[in-house]
């Protein structure tokens, strides 16, 4: 559960106690008594702080131990506080805007099953807000609108941390038939917020990409994982979106982007593989990669301010889509 504000002030004042060497060794009395004080409380209970004590050990994995001779709590580490993070203003800023995305990320539906972890990050490092954007959401993440296959991602991890195979009943899209893999997972990746696997598929016989968003079902088994060697890197040097294809040669592309969106296109490239041929009247790109669907449909969504200019492939699949889309307009 989040920490409130009112708990993460009393974890402050315990742990300027227990490090304050004028006064060693505080009873639960004395811890009482300081929160009360800075707190400008009327009471508290001896069972609240003991609950603070335990949620400082669970949190912070704070060494607290009543001393049995003297008959109060320490740090078994001397050096140790939960707050042992010193940050300049500038720091504390950054601070701000990086548990702001935290949160986001949280709400927006991913890794909510890490959210105690993520609730530890903002409530641990930062008590403190920015006055007056306490209440306020200052940054939004797009939310995705359908199953992303994020419920899937926890055990495709403990599958390739643990060299499990995993059972997938799969069914792809525009398809009713549900069919069966045995495939070792290597790496999880994300695009336009979907999730995909990447691994052996022994049904496949070779490496294969799965949709999360696709799986019907999935277990980790014993046994089995088919390990081969895998460079993530040289492997999706030349996909383009989620599509990559196996032993296959990539093309050389070569677009021409009306001026008005060249800036777009500097600043956020295509692809790794960029490159600018010439900028005069237009821009002139070549990027090195698989002919993909994803990359068809980058294209098609620029219209008219981009045209492709090899290779004869994808020209003629460009066109032929481009000819079906007037004459579904025609009609």
């Amino acid at each position: 559960m989040p920490v409130n504000k009112n708990a993460a002030f009393r974890y402050r004042i315990i742990d300027g106690c227990l490090r304050n060497s004028m006064r060693k060794y505080p009873t639960l009395k004395d811890l009482k008594e300081m929160i009360m004080e800075a707190a400008g409380l009327e009471s508290l209970s001896d069972s609240q702080v003991n609950k603070d004590i335990r949620a400082m050990k669970d949190m912070y994995n704070a060494p607290i131990e009543n001393h049995k001779i003297h008959g109060g709590y320490y740090y078994t580490e001397p050096d140790f506080s939960i707050n042992s993070f010193p940050l300049t203003h500038d720091e504390i800023r950054v601070l701000d805007l990086s548990t702001s995305i935290l949160k986001q990320i949280k709400y927006s539906g991913y890794f909510n099953q890490f959210e105690s972890v993520i609730d530890k990050l903002i409530s641990g490092f930062r008590i403190s807000q920015i006055p007056g954007y306490e209440q306020r959401q200052i940054i939004e993440i797009e939310q995705p609108i359908s199953d992303t296959g994020i419920r899937w991602i926890e055990m495709a991890y403990e599958s390739i941390i643990n060299k499990l195979p995993l059972h997938i009943d799969y069914k792809k899209f525009n398809s009713d038939e549900i069919k069966q893999h045995i495939f070792s997972a290597y790496i999880i990746r994300e695009y336009r917020n979907r999730w995909y696997i990447t691994g052996y598929s022994e049904r496949s016989e070779g490496i294969t990409t799965l949709a999360l968003d696709r799986v019907v079902n999935m277990e980790l088994m014993k046994g089995g994982y088919h390990y081969l060697e895998f460079d993530a890197q040289d492997f999706f040097k030349y996909g383009f979106g989620a599509t990559v294809y196996n032993d296959a040669q990539p093309y050389k592309v070569e677009l021409v982007f009306d001026n008005s969106v060249a800036g777009y296109m500097l600043t956020k490239p295509l692809h790794s593989t960029q490159k600018v041929i010439a900028h005069n009247e237009n821009l002139h790109l070549e990027i090195e990669c698989y002919l993909t669907p994803e990359l068809e449909g980058t294209i098609l969504s620029y219209a008219e301010k981009v045209k492709v200019l090899a290779p004869q492939d994808l020209i003629d699949r460009i066109q032929k889509r481009a000819e079906e889309l007037i004459s579904l307009y025609k009609k």
